[in-house]
């Protein structure tokens, strides 16, 4: 590797956009600080969850917030070290992605939640004319979850993609980068396929009054306990980078690399797959046997 003194990929450094990721992902976890004040005066079971849910992704954004500022203050030096410093810096920049990628994506799973659990308690009193206007509100929350995991799905395996091409000398193989772009494909088309099909059985639920509509809670003790998971190993990992041997670094093996690739990318698409499959909506199960 021959990396210049901002440790580029792509003509894109990681050294210098640090600090704005740093600070997004520093406002991110205080306005979930501020969201989870006003949850505490909600006594439902949707708010109980929603709470845990926001706690985690506070944890995960402050990490990576941290974790930014410490990439910021990295520099270059001229000589050998600098292969060493830029790959610790591109490592750092990688976890620290996949950790504000799961960490935004949780903080609209929950606003989604929000958005469905308001409609469904005012859709039950109001006019059969105003009951579209709350469905509407439940249908922009499920997809709200969804763009924000797309967006996180696709960025990630772009960062993915960049730091392969830095560790492997811009030429990692062929084949690699066309299963994480195919995984990433994938990853969108099921959670595309999970927020339509639960804010359509939301819909449908809402439609009908005779019954009234309570909402399903699945997947979102996952979600909340993959965001710990990773906060906690992405975040020693990448503190834990700087004192790994050098030659861990500059002649990357697959063992390295690979648990990179799992922590910035694998976990947080999961995370953010299990949020979108816990998007609000009714228990189809529990109406069958009803219906029966």
């Amino acid at each position: 590797m021959t990396p210049d003194e901002l440790c580029t990929s792509d003509t894109w450094s990681p050294l210098t956009a640090a600090s704005t990721h740093s600070q997004l992902a520093g406002v991110l976890g205080g306005f979930l600080i501020t969201a989870i004040a006003l949850l505490f005066d909600r006594n439902s079971r949707e708010a109980v969850h929603i709470l845990a849910l926001f706690s985690s992704a506070v944890l995960i954004l402050m990490l990576g917030s941290f974790l930014f500022s410490l990439i910021s203050g990295n520099q270059a030096p001229d000589g050998a070290d600098r292969d060493a410093v830029c790959a610790i810096s591109w490592t750092q920049t990688a976890l620290s992605t996949g950790m504000l990628a799961a960490g935004t994506t949780a903080l609209f799973g929950g606003l989604g939640w929000m958005l469905a659990a308001h409609a469904v308690s005012r859709a039950g009193s109001a006019d059969v004319d105003d009951v579209a206007a709350y469905s509407f509100l439940a249908d922009l929350g499920g997809w709200l979850t969804f763009a924000a995991a797309m967006a996180s799905t696709l960025i990630l395996s772009e960062t993915t993609v960049d730091y392969l091409r830095f560790m492997y000398d811009r030429s990692p193989s062929t084949g690699l980068l066309a299963v994480i772009t195919a995984a990433a494909a994938l990853a969108v088309l099921v959670e595309f396929r999970f927020v339509y099909v639960r804010t359509r059985e939301l819909r449908r639920s809402l439609a009908t009054t005779a019954e009234e509509t309570r909402l399903a809670l699945r997947s979102i003790k996952v979600a909340t306990i993959g965001l710990i998971g990773l906060a906690v190993a992405a975040g020693w990992l990448a503190l834990s980078a700087p004192r790994l041997p050098r030659e861990w670094m500059t002649e990357p093996g697959l063992g390295v690399v690979g648990v990179v690739v799992v922590l910035s990318f694998v976990v947080p698409v999961f995370v953010a797959t299990a949020i979108c499959h816990s998007v609000a909506s009714t228990d189809v199960r529990r109406v069958r046997l009803r219906s029966r």
